[in-house]
């Protein structure tokens, strides 16, 4: 067997495990070598094997028994993860508000030091909302599940990378009219390794967007200078929240678009044009808009050093000394702008090679 004809066969055998439970693919995969090996041998032709063996979604039928499934094992795997997506996005940002909501509820009532006040605070925090986010996680278990039901009654697909539905229009040749049997032609290339985006990575990426939205939203508070003041705490922001209203949308619409790509890439699975282009998008609007924020805006507190000051009073150490001396808001704002746009040129630079070097077309694979 040549090195074509091996090909061939290997992205046949893609095409119909791709189709099955996990834990059924190793079996079919070393079933289907050792078929299409031996009509090879009968028939020296791999297209001639191939074209006999049939369009690969009609032979994976072969080994799937959907009759009995509320969601089918083509729609499984994508179910899973997509339910664990929505779940860890919609839970840990409920307990992340929980936990910010009940620190700020609980610092009035310490009196004994910052880090047991916090613990204290966080803790009740949590009791607070593990009955929201298991309301919540029911809620949203039901509707996926909902969802994925309906999507297998319907066939409808949830695949960047589906194949084109084979009708009459995509299987009669353009020149006579005339319909084609389905032959190897068809088969789209097994993607390279190199070209799979890691969906671990998107989740992470997809949970801190939502965590962070979702604190800014709700908890700016969150993000401040925590000081004990006798039997009490107090908090200085570091944002400046009186001007809020104004910065929160430009920074939520930037962290949407950012959200928008990562989801973006965790569908496609692969790097390819689409994913290209639009991660070199959302990169160039993330950092017009990050420039809008940090250096159009107010972003930072103006009294932030002034009420350091007030509050440290004569208890002041030399560190916290040094960081209100040197504290400058436009410095600040000019280095955490360089870090976003140099991440993401980062980002986009590492997103271009790949899709150049290893990536595929996805309307290829849809042929």
């Amino acid at each position: 067997m040549n090195p074509k004809d091996q090909e061939l066969m290997e992205r046949y055998i893609y095409q119909v495990v791709r189709r099955l439970p996990k834990k059924q693919r190793h079996e079919v995969n070393l079933e289907l070598q050792e078929l299409i090996s031996d009509m090879w041998e009968t028939e020296q032709s791999m297209e001639t094997v191939l074209t006999k063996l049939g369009d690969p979604r009609e032979f994976a039928k072969q080994y799937q028994d959907d009759k009995h499934y509320l969601i089918g094992p083509e729609y499984f795997d994508t179910y899973l993860w997509f339910l664990k997506i929505v779940l860890l996005c919609a839970a840990v940002p409920i307990l992340a508000v929980s936990v910010a909501e009940g620190i700020q509820e609980g610092m009035g009532l310490a009196d004994s030091g910052i880090v047991q006040a916090v613990v204290t605070s966080a803790i009740y925090g949590i009791g607070k909302g593990i009955p929201n986010v298991i309301v919540s996680c029911i809620g949203i278990f039901g509707g996926i599940t909902l969802m994925f039901a309906i999507m297998e009654r319907n066939k409808v697909k949830f695949d960047l990378e589906k194949e084109t539905e084979w009708n009459v229009r995509n299987l009669e040749d353009s020149r006579t009219g005339k319909k084609k049997i389905w032959t190897p032609n068809f088969l789209a290339p097994v993607p390279d390794k190199r070209a799979i985006i890691s969906r671990g990575d998107s989740i992470l990426g997809i949970v801190f967007i939502v965590i962070f939205c979702i604190l800014l939203i709700f908890a700016p508070n969150f993000f401040s200078a925590i000081f004990k003041n006798g039997e009490k705490i107090s908090t200085i922001p570091v944002f400046n929240l009186e001007q809020w209203h104004i910065i929160l949308p430009v920074f939520i619409l930037s962290l949407v678009i950012g959200l928008g790509d990562e989801i973006f890439r965790l569908i496609a699975g692969q790097y390819c044009k689409p994913v290209m282009i639009s991660n070199i998008v959302c990169g160039a609007l993330q950092i017009v808009l990050s420039f809008v924020v940090l250096k159009v805006f107010p972003f930072w507190n103006p009294n932030f050093t002034a009420e350091l000051k007030l509050q440290a009073g004569e208890q002041i150490s030399s560190s916290a000394t040094f960081f209100i001396e040197k504290w400058n808001g436009d410095l600040a704002s000019n280095l955490l702008f360089v870090f976003i746009t140099v991440l993401t040129i980062v980002e986009i630079a590492t997103t271009v090679y790949k899709t150049l070097r290893y990536g595929t077309d996805i309307k290829a694979n849809k042929a």
